[in-house]
């Protein structure tokens, strides 16, 4: 049978935040402002909020300007993504020494089956001991993890869930059952809200009510997620790990510090966001064939949609435009765009064969230069003249400079 650790993080962003400042540590701060420095923005919502922003009300998924009313003292920081991405590194990095296998579940997430290097839960409660230390040693003290480890996905994080934060929380086989019982439904990863809902109305709130539900009555109502549900009452999942499951889509968004009101505005942070976009897709070596955009006005409607492409897209300037052939015949400038979004989906590996046009095949070779000086040196070591005075702003980590970090 096999032996699963799950990992994960905990407040994450939030976290991640008060190691690098001191000055933050024990204070109510929230992650997802855009604005300059301490104090943020109201016009964005709360990413990840600290332990003691908790505490006071403040949740995920609020807005800014609503976390604010309810906890004055709320500090409210830019997301700085350069700076997890180098925690979730050092997690990654740490874990794959002691894993037979590893998923990256999310950003601040992992599983690992130590099958192998743990061999039973005794050896498994002593890595997760081991993995917890080298953690505080290599992302700080403030950086803490909540570990749960069991027989298979479903209950590990389940386990990791149960106590936060720095929890360690170990399920042997034979208590499976009967630590699932104690989890709320709500937990259960798989289990979102509408399910949540659709539950009550048949009666289950709870796994034991859940559990009283026949396995054709689910199956009936959720289809294949039904027979899920039936084994996930009991704590039985198969789930495998995904290992090196390859990206779906990359895409990148931003919410403007202030509403942009005309087409040219609009179309150079576009355009400086489909160069980001590139840019990610030139470090994974792949190209994209669907491209999502959309807006979303001052008033937080929306618009947008997405095309499908013959041609293979790699670089920004043909992202942007199409894109913007999406965007174009519908943007009302009036309303004032206060996001844009842009995201590239239908990968492959960038196994494409080089353009007979000689023109074309020039530029490609140049972005592959330029992605090259931006990987050492930053996203900022090169700008096209179009979008100069752009705001899209890059952040530095508080353990590297920018250059470190994209070497």
């Amino acid at each position: 049978m096999p032996i699963l650790m799950h990992i994960d993080f905990n407040s994450y962003f939030a976290s991640v935040e008060q190691q690098a400042n001191p000055f933050l540590r024990g204070k109510a701060i929230a992650v997802g402002g855009k604005g300059k420095g301490l104090g943020g923005s109201t016009r964005s919502v709360v990413a990840t909020a600290s332990r003691e922003a908790k505490a006071r009300g403040v949740k995920t998924a609020m807005s800014t300007w609503e976390a604010k009313k309810i906890c004055p003292e709320l500090i409210i920081l830019p997301g700085d993504p350069q700076k997890y991405s180098d925690i979730t590194n050092r997690l990654i990095t740490i874990c794959t020494k002691y894993a037979d296998q590893l998923e990256q579940f999310s950003t601040d997430e992992v599983f690992l089956d130590v099958t192998q290097s743990a061999q039973d839960y005794f050896g498994a409660t002593l890595l997760a001991q081991t993995i917890r230390a080298e953690l505080k040693a290599a992302c700080g003290s403030a950086c803490t993890a909540s570990i749960g480890v069991a027989p298979n996905k479903l209950v590990a994080k389940l386990a990791s869930e149960s106590v936060k934060p720095n929890g360690l929380t170990v399920v042997l086989p034979e208590n499976v059952a009967a630590f699932v019982a104690t989890r709320p439904l709500k937990e259960f990863c798989g289990i979102g809200r509408q399910t949540e809902r659709a539950l009550e109305t048949m009666g289950a709130t709870s796994v034991a009510t859940l559990r009283a539900i026949s396995r054709e009555q689910l199956v009936a109502r959720f289809k294949s997620h039904g027979a899920w549900l039936s084994n996930a009452a009991h704590g039985k999942d198969n789930t495998p790990l995904a290992v090196d499951a390859p990206a779906k889509s990359i895409g990148h968004s931003y919410t403007f510090p202030a509403n942009l009101l005309t087409k040219h505005d609009v179309w150079k942070n576009l355009l400086a966001l489909s160069d980001r976009v590139a840019s990610r897709m030139q470090h994974g070596y792949v190209v994209g064939f669907r491209v999502n955009a959309f807006v979303r006005y001052g008033d937080f409607s929306q618009m947008g949609g997405d095309k499908l492409f013959k041609e293979p897209l790699r670089d920004g300037l043909g992202i942007a435009k199409s894109a913007w052939s999406i965007l174009l015949p519908n943007i009302d400038y009036a309303r004032g765009v206060r996001l844009i979004g842009v995201t590239v989906s239908a990968l492959q590996k960038n196994s494409v064969p080089p353009s007979l046009f000689r023109k074309t095949e020039k530029m490609h070779s140049v972005l592959g230069a330029l992605n090259t000086i931006q990987k050492r040196f930053g996203q900022h070591a090169w700008q096209r003249a179009t979008t100069a005075g752009t705001m899209l702003l890059e952040r530095t980590s508080g353990w590297h400079y920018d250059h470190e970090l994209a070497a």
